[in-house]
Formats: C-alpha cells, sequence, structure tokens
C-alpha cells in the first residue's frame, strides 16, 4: 500500500543527517519532496515523501531509535 509522509522541513532536515548514508531508510527520504502549505499567512515548508507502508514502518522505527536517543 502506497502512502505519504509528511514533515515538517527542520524537523526532515534533523533525520535526515542523522541517517546512514548506505541505508534503506536514508534512500526512501531522499524522495522527500519540499512543498510549501499556506497558514496564517505563512508559508509553511513541509516534506512529503512518498513509500510504500513498509517504508514508512521503517523510518517511524528509526525516528523512534533516533530520537530516543538524544533525549
Amino acid at each position: 500500500m502506497e502512502v505519504t509522509v509528511i514533515m515538517p522541513l527542520p524537523i526532515f532536515g534533523g533525520f535526515f543527517d542523522k541517517c546512514d548514508k548506505d541505508s534503506r531508510e536514508f534512500a526512501i527520504l531522499e524522495n522527500g519532496v519540499v512543498i510549501g502549505i499556506s497558514e496564517a499567512d505563512q508559508l509553511e515548508r513541509l516534506v512529503e515523501i512518498p513509500c510504500d507502508i513498509v517504508d514508512a514502518d521503517r523510518l517511524l522505527f528509526l525516528a523512534t531509535t533516533v530520537y530516543s536517543r538524544s533525549r
């Protein structure tokens, strides 16, 4: 099943920087596209990452691993 993961650009940047460049997760994140959403007269920059449900689970697992260590 195809899904789209959406995250704010600053969060994406931090997450992307913490990925192993040779990993599947890095390859998934490289497919992200920056979009702009107008909200309350401000432009919020988000990243849309198209992937399948298995890859979305990979990103979620990596995020919980990476960010639980940074606390």
